[in-house]
């Protein structure tokens, strides 16, 4: 009776040439830089988003303090929504500036080129004029609206945006 030794029965498996090696690590490193940048930011949890958020301009105005004033923000029409024609409000109370507001709209944490919304007078401090939010290929939908005031200074409101 002939019988095999398995002993003798070679289970080896050949290793992957070097060139596969470093193309399969280059993908690993792809997946990963995928994952770390577009992936896991767009699931940020709607807890985190509200931890940043300082404006629900959605249902109304925001406030804040600047200096000896207050700037109270708006857009309309509601709810807010990117890629379309918007009113920007800004009214000053109190002491206001040398020459008139404007607003730059940007993403919190993200270096964009300039979005610029200039303002004019209404009269008894209320300035407004149109702009564009663009949506953010990532997907990210909070966005800040930086109103300088000359001679004042700045603040951010910060707010979701609906693509």
């Amino acid at each position: 009776m002939l019988c095999s030794d398995d002993k003798t029965t070679s289970h080896f498996v050949p290793l992957r040439s070097p060139s596969r090696n470093m193309s399969l690590l280059i993908k690993l490193w792809i997946g990963m830089f995928f994952l770390f940048t577009i992936i896991l930011p767009m699931t940020a949890t709607a807890t985190d988003r509200a931890k940043m958020i300082n404006c629900d301009v959605h249902h109304g105005t925001c406030t804040q303090k600047l200096q000896d004033m207050d700037i109270i923000f708006d857009i309309s029409p509601k709810p807010v929504k990117a890629m379309t024609d918007l009113k920007f409000t800004i009214t000053l109370t109190g002491k206001q500036g040398a020459s008139e507001p404007f607003i730059d709209l940007g993403m919190p944490g993200m270096e964009m080129g300039p979005n610029r919304v200039f303002l004019k007078s209404n009269g008894k401090g209320i300035y407004s004029g149109t702009g564009i939010i663009v949506r953010c290929p990532s997907g990210k939908r909070i966005w800040k609206a930086t109103v300088t005031v000359p001679d004042k200074g700045s603040v951010e409101f910060i707010f979701d945006v609906i693509y």
